[in-house]
């Protein structure tokens, strides 16, 4: 006897894969529809990669009596094998017209409860389990569409100079515009304000004392190669890229990994599905898998108060928006988003429309308990 499990296909596939992997079933049969073509696919190129078995159906999305026919058709083509069904997704007559036929039939049908984690078989008696099923951040970026070229989920370096990134911690908490002056300096040195087009080693000027008193720290973890008075030398890009803003990425890393994450992975860097020949790239700093939900933590140094080309508005609520937009097409309705800033948010309005959107933030001197703060998180 065959374990078959089927899902209805949607733009929300996160909860089919919840069960699969749950259940692991010997055949997986997805519903879906001409409207649900791009996720059927998607969805069944990581079934495939995981060596299931797929069947597929297309079904009407506004036919019940399609639906119930074809529901019926597979509970007949898989009688005496142990088969359930998965309500979660699909149109409502896709779920009402596949559930007639698996009631009718006294077959098991459940539902994923994301936000209270757990599975809830609804007929033929109600029950629950706790999801335990963990879907890899890759493959939950892929069920998206984006495609993950690399990323960081080694931390034997991040630990190697997680004393640096204590003292850059505590100065931006006790001086925060230290580390503004920190990346000023760096842009400022480079020719085109990037790391990247920087000749290394790099000598740069430092003359505030706050950032002096922490240069023996930076030379001990090798993030300097040498210093004096009142210049540093920055041996490589991967340094001066730590020095600019990555010691903060590192920092909240580290936290999500305290903090009980399933997975976490650092400057998550790919390209979105695209039928035209450029596919759209961006980048994540800090990605957190817990059970079947990603968490997606935007780090932030540069002073988010300040107002972008003359205008009205500070750069923290372009933050914001760029955070929410990107955070919605790649982690769907069950994600969540944070907007981390080692640097104060000033502006109200900013931190109310935070709340409206469903962005948590952490900033300024409560960054020293973000760890606290994610536990909380992932709990939620």
């Amino acid at each position: 006897m065959k374990k078959v499990h089927v899902c209805l296909v949607s733009d929300q596939t996160i909860p089919n894969m919840t069960t699969i992997l749950q259940f692991r079933p010997n055949v997986v049969v997805l519903l879906y529809t001409e409207g649900s073509k791009l996720q059927w696919q998607r969805l069944g190129a990581a079934l495939h990669t995981r060596c299931y078995a797929v069947e597929s159906v297309l079904i009407e999305a506004y036919d019940m009596n399609n639906v119930i026919k074809e529901a019926e058709r597979i509970i007949e083509k898989h009688r005496g094998d142990d088969i359930s069904l998965n309500i979660t997704g699909g149109t409502k007559i896709g779920t009402l017209g596949s559930f007639q036929a698996f009631y009718t039939a006294g077959l098991p049908i459940y539902y994923v409860n994301t936000s209270g984690h757990e599975i809830l078989q609804v007929s033929p008696f109600e029950t629950s389990q706790k999801i335990t099923a963990h879907i890899p951040a890759k493959e939950y970026l892929g069920l998206y569409g984006f495609r993950v070229k690399s990323f960081t989920d080694s931390f034997d370096h991040i630990k190697k100079r997680s004393q640096a990134t204590s003292v850059l911690i505590n100065l931006v908490i006790r001086k925060d515009y230290a580390i503004g002056k920190l990346n000023e300096i760096i842009q400022e040195t480079c020719p085109s304000g990037k790391t990247a087009d920087c000749i290394y080693p790099l000598t740069i000027k430092i003359k505030m004392k706050e950032l002096k008193s922490i240069a023996e720290t930076l030379l001990n973890v090798g993030v300097l190669s040498s210093y004096s008075d009142d210049e540093w030398t920055i041996p490589d890009m991967e340094s001066a890229d730590y020095l600019h803003g990555f010691w903060f990425e590192e920092y909240v890393a580290l936290c999500a990994r305290s903090a009980g994450a399933d997975e976490v992975l650092l400057n998550v860097k790919g390209e979105w599905a695209s039928g035209g020949k450029e596919s759209p790239r961006n980048e994540f700093d800090v990605m957190i898998g817990k059970g079947n939900q990603l968490f997606f933590i935007s780090c932030k140094t540069s002073d988010p108060n300040r107002k972008k080309n003359n205008e009205e508005e500070s750069i923290s609520k372009e933050y914001l928006y760029e955070l929410d937009s990107l955070g919605d097409r790649a982690l769907g309705l069950f994600g969540r988003k944070m907007l981390a800033s080692a640097r104060p948010v000033t502006n109200t309005y900013v931190k109310k429309r935070a709340g409206t959107l469903g962005i948590s933030l952490i900033d300024g001197k409560n960054i020293k308990i973000i760890t606290e703060k994610i536990k909380e998180w992932l709990k939620q």
